[in-house]
């Protein structure tokens, strides 16, 4: 940012033309004044891109379901990976659809319809003298399903350790995210709102905007397309 500033102020330097001895000091005069303004917008600019995107007001619980949210996520995964979640977690309070806060971001869950097949077995007699035999029929059942949003919601989990160094981390990287840090991944994560594990491949993804991957998961955003 430094350079850009250096560059920008020498662009300036060079559009000041001083016509004459006369009007020296009135050049000069001028010259600092368009110096200074064009640092102020330039810090300014600065200072708009490097504002922190976190900008959610969470209580000391919204912390903690932030944190066992990246640790039951990404305990294993790099810093990165851990931001990545985090960042997930809080675009969905921000956007709205998902939950208002964070700890019901990490809470919901979702209706879906599902179709299976339930195959019963029953003895059935042929006829007045026929020995009974089993008859197997096979019935499709439509039900609804309650899915969580966050695959950990609907396990049983243990309760993370104070000795557990991923839980430490997890913790840590709530508080610095939160604290404005992770700027740039902040801004690389700013508009994912959905990731999965690199082992599966749900269909859904197609119709979101990929991001990145890091680790063993996969980060999209909404679709572009209208």
């Amino acid at each position: 940012m430094k350079k850009i500033m250096q560059i920008i102020v020498s662009i300036i330097a060079l559009t000041v033309m001083a016509p004459g001895h006369a009007e020296e000091v009135q050049s000069q005069t001028f010259f600092n004044t368009v110096t200074t303004q064009a640092k102020d917008r330039l810090d300014n600019l600065v200072d708009a891109i490097m504002s922190p995107i976190v900008d959610v007001e969470l209580t000391s619980k919204d912390v903690d379901c932030l944190a066992k949210n990246i640790y039951y996520e990404a305990g294993n995964e790099p810093e990165e990976g851990k931001v990545a979640v985090a960042m997930v977690t809080i675009n969905r309070v921000r956007d709205g659809r998902f939950g208002k806060t964070v700890c019901s971001v990490v809470d919901q869950r979702t209706q879906t319809v599902r179709s299976r097949e339930v195959t019963t077995t029953k003895m059935v007699q042929a006829g007045w003298f026929g020995r009974p035999e089993q008859h197997k029929q096979t019935t499709k059942v439509i039900e609804n399903v309650s899915v969580c949003q966050f695959s950990w919601k609907c396990m049983f989990v243990h309760k993370p350790k104070d000795t557990d160094e991923r839980w430490a981390e997890s913790q840590r990287v709530a508080q610095e995210l939160l604290k404005g840090n992770y700027a740039d991944w902040q801004a690389k994560y700013s508009n994912a709102l959905y990731f999965h594990a690199t082992a599966i491949h749900p269909i859904w993804a197609r119709q979101k905007h990929y991001v990145a991957r890091i680790g063993g998961h996969y980060f999209y955003g909404e679709s572009s397309k209208i």
